[in-house]
């Protein structure tokens, strides 16, 4: 059984990289026995505080800064491993435009749901976890989690989906920068962040992604805020999935005519 946020103890995750490249999870139980775990769904959302009382999330890192792999957390495989995305036929896809500049990644049990419209961009979400750009200096381990401070975001809006990056840095990193809100970080680095997210499909031939709030960055409390919604949105995702497999294992089976 996997402990709740509370006990939950990062210490106790290991990751196993399989011949295809992927990242699959397990936790350990009090006797050290591993059991298989979901990133997604298994790993909590919140990680307790930081030294000032600031609540802290759980992210898992997709895409460390400087590789090009397109590696991401798979929906629909069992247990939701961190595989490398494939393109319609079949290859392996990568980042064309340049290698990633941040830690790229996720938040745990988070989802934007695309019946659901932002109340920022007024346009449902990408049907995905929701995205990180982690900050640190240094890169982040493919299949790491980390305890992160949210300090702001961008709404992007990616094919008229929305498509929230969060800010953040690694609360427990000997890196970790002072930085508390998005005043804090450098302005010329908002700047690089947003153009590279505005135009790095353009290198495989797409149209450019654009933003919501005229391109404003938001600040922490904003973040946090669009962050927990994403969360309420896969609880209840959760709840509606448990509910219709509830159906259907009741429901009586059919006469054969």
């Amino acid at each position: 059984m996997i402990p709740n946020h509370s006990t939950f103890d990062l210490d106790k995750v290991s990751t196993t990289i399989g011949a295809d490249g992927g990242r699959r999870f397990s936790y350990a139980d009090d006797e050290g026995n591993p059991a298989r775990i979901s990133p997604w769904h298994d790993v909590p959302f919140a990680a307790g505080v930081d030294v000032r009382g600031v609540e802290l999330l759980s992210f898992v890192c997709e895409i460390p800064r400087g590789t090009r792999a397109k590696m991401e957390i798979h929906k629909t495989e069992p247990y939701n491993p961190v595989l490398q995305d494939v393109h319609n036929n079949g290859s392996l896809r990568e980042l064309v435009y340049s290698p990633a500049i941040v830690n790229y990644g996720a938040i745990a049990q988070t989802w934007e749901d695309p019946k659901e419209p932002d109340q920022d961009t007024k346009v449902g979400g990408d049907n995905d976890p929701i995205d990180v750009l982690q900050l640190n200096a240094g890169s982040c381990r493919c299949g790491q989690i980390q305890r992160v401070r949210v300090l702001g975001a961008f709404a992007l809006v990616d094919d008229g989906k929305t498509d929230w990056k969060l800010l953040v840095v690694d609360a427990n990193a000997a890196d970790c920068p002072t930085w508390r809100d998005i005043g804090d970080i450098p302005n010329e680095r908002i700047s690089d962040i947003r153009e590279w997210y505005r135009n790095y499909k353009t290198a495989e031939g797409k149209a450019q992604n654009t933003y919501g709030l005229n391109e404003r960055a938001v600040d922490a409390a904003h973040a946090l805020r669009v962050a927990k919604d994403s969360h309420r949105f896969w609880a209840a995702g959760r709840e509606r999935t448990a509910k219709l497999l509830e159906h259907h294992s009741r429901a009586p089976c059919a006469r054969p005519t």
